[in-house]
């Protein structure tokens, strides 16, 4: 957080807009959080403790549908089926998985480029065993798709170094790590990037599928808005997904 004063300077010295609302600069990173998952899955193998973890996830909502955003390599690599993601409930006793996956439309090739996965959770939320509140609302971003250019970047997701389960004692602590920068140009193609600032000393593997959000400044008020989704990530630079490309799933939902 201290670069975010830093890097603006006195121009957000007092709140950031996210969502409508005014939420104080130093309160952004826990704002921001509300809105990240890490993404589990229902196993078996483990006795009592059916759960792994692969990756981070991102809670949004538009027009009364509730989504889940992950990228697709986190359920490739380990094999996970669609129908295995889920989220925790309010009492973290029970698990709650999706009733619908939406994919990319196009070639094979077309596919492995965008590496974005949706998840569809209305039913559940319309009928009470997950919560309403702690979805980002896409309504005012879904007509201006285009990524704004930020004057700042910030990512939240849930590192493996910090993010283990503890299957002898059934706990799984949840623990994310938020990671600020500035954009830069990127290194993989279809992706936009950011340069951490300032730089990490720990291994990102864990946070793919995490939120990334931009703060710019609109007539030197700071506004937070979705930039993207993180997919590929070392401790010199952070790519993620455009939301432009991520919409289109939504609007496949939506059909």
């Amino acid at each position: 957080m201290s670069g975010l004063s830093t890097i603006i300077g006195s121009r957000i010295s007092t709140a950031v807009e996210v969502n409508k609302l005014l939420v104080p600069a130093s309160s952004i990173v826990e704002h921001l959080r509300g809105y990240c998952e890490p993404a589990l899955f229902h196993t078996d193998g483990f006795g009592e403790f059916h759960l792994s973890k692969s990756g981070s996830a991102f809670r949004a909502k538009y027009k009364g549908r509730y989504f889940l955003f992950c990228t697709a390599h986190q359920m490739k690599k380990q094999r996970f089926d669609h129908d295995q993601l889920c989220l925790l409930t309010g009492d973290e006793t029970k698990i709650i998985s999706s009733h619908r996956a939406i994919f990319s439309e196009g070639t094979a090739d077309e596919k492995d480029d965008f590496d974005c996965n949706l998840y569809e959770f209305t039913e559940v939320v319309e009928n009470g065993k997950l919560s309403k509140s702690c979805w980002y609302d896409l309504c005012g971003e879904m007509a201006n798709r285009p990524v704004q250019k930020p004057a700042l970047v910030c990512t939240i997701g849930f590192p493996g170094y910090r993010n283990e389960i503890d299957y002898t004692n059934f706990h799984y602590g949840v623990s994310p790590n938020a990671v600020w920068g500035k954009e830069e140009e990127p290194s993989v193609k279809g992706r936009l990037a950011f340069k951490p600032n300032p730089r990490i000393d720990f291994s990102p593997d864990g946070m793919s599928g995490g939120p990334v959000f931009g703060i710019e400044l609109r007539d030197d008020k700071p506004k937070a808005f979705f930039a993207g989704l993180l997919t590929e990530a070392t401790k010199e630079k952070f790519h993620f997904i455009a939301r432009s490309r991520m919409f289109r799933l939504i609007d496949h939902a939506l059909e």
